[in-house]
């Protein structure tokens, strides 16, 4: 049997196993990648590598949000298997954002490798969760890979963010609510139209994206911040979903015709949905992630059962411990 090897590369890997190279979130010349989801911290010189390989899904986010397409590329669905390099890769559900994947391959001589890229275990709104599945060599994040990373239930923290939005709504408050433009945005997005507000998007990157998920058949609604002249959001406060606070601040400055930046801070109650909220107390807002939590990411890697799992992110050598614990022969890989 050949000897596996995972070695850091840009933003992501280079995995060897005999003859055969493959890229795993990033780029390297001439060689085959497989992209995982199109978050910029997983797309570091992609465009060099001799073919890409994701779904349709996150070809398209990744174009929503400026990216150039790639020369040579292939998509690959849920749940399909290509054969390539000599090798059979199956595209799985990583339950992040639109399209992400994790990869699950098969090497000619029956070892199997499970690659997760960034996952979530749990339903959202807009993604479901992604299920385990058995492989020989796990090699997983470990963004939230340790201990004091246990998220509340969703429910408990959408309903938060619901009670949030209806006290702000009633005092004529504009509550600004800050998430990444893909993924969480849509999630906040479809909460908070489902639960009878009028969502308004702070930014083009969201309305972009929102476009791609509306084509795979998400059922988002909102308004853009080109659509406010008739609104008096002053008076009548408003939900605005952000990926970015300070440029929103100013549109709205603009768009309202008000002189002072004060006065519209004053009228805006802004909160980050984001899993780092839970430890920072300083960042007000509520634990909303995109990413499986510690007690997650011990409970999947069970399910897969392997003999070996390789973690990354700053996290690994915190989960690679608490996975050896657990039975499992655990290393990190930064």
């Amino acid at each position: 049997m050949s000897t596996l090897n995972i070695v850091k590369a840009g933003s992501g890997f280079l995995l060897e196993y005999g003859d055969m190279r493959l890229a795993l979130d990033t780029g390297v010349d001439g060689e085959v990648t497989l992209l995982s989801h199109s978050h910029s911290d997983h797309i570091q010189g992609v465009n060099r590598a001799s073919n890409v390989i994701a779904t349709e899904g996150t070809f398209d986010t990744w174009a929503a949000r400026g990216g150039r397409s790639p020369r040579h590329k292939t998509i690959i669905e849920h749940g399909e298997t290509l054969s390539q390099l000599g090798v059979d890769i199956t595209s799985l559900n990583a339950g992040h954002v639109l399209g992400s994947s994790m990869y699950h391959i098969k090497f000619g001589d029956g070892l199997t490798l499970l690659y997760t890229g960034d996952f979530n275990n749990v339903n959202s709104i807009v993604h479901s969760a992604a299920q385990p599945v058995h492989a020989d060599v796990l090699v997983t994040e470990a963004t939230y890979g340790t201990p004091r990373w246990i998220f509340p239930e969703r429910s408990v923290t959408h309903q938060k963010i619901i009670d949030v939005a209806r006290a702000a709504r009633d005092l004529g408050r504009i509550v600004l609510f800050h998430a990444y433009s893909l993924g969480k945005a849509q999630e906040a997005i479809a909460l908070l139209q489902d639960s009878g507000f009028d969502v308004i998007s702070g930014n083009r990157s969201i309305d972009n994206v929102c476009e791609v998920y509306v084509k795979h058949g998400v059922k988002i609604q909102h308004r853009s911040m080109d659509d406010l002249d008739k609104t008096n959001l002053l008076e009548e406060g408003g939900i605005i979903v952000s990926a970015s606070t300070h440029h929103t601040l100013t549109k709205l400055q603009r768009v309202l015709h008000v002189r002072s930046r004060g006065d519209i801070e004053n009228h805006v109650d802004s909160y980050s949905l984001s899993g780092w909220t839970l430890g920072r107390y300083s960042v007000k807002g509520f634990p909303l992630s995109a990413h499986t939590d510690f007690q997650g990411l011990l409970d999947f890697a069970k399910g897969v059962q392997p003999r070996l799992a390789y973690c990354f992110t700053s996290n690994a050598s915190v989960l690679s411990r608490h996975l050896k614990e657990q039975g499992i022969q655990a290393v990190p890989l930064e």
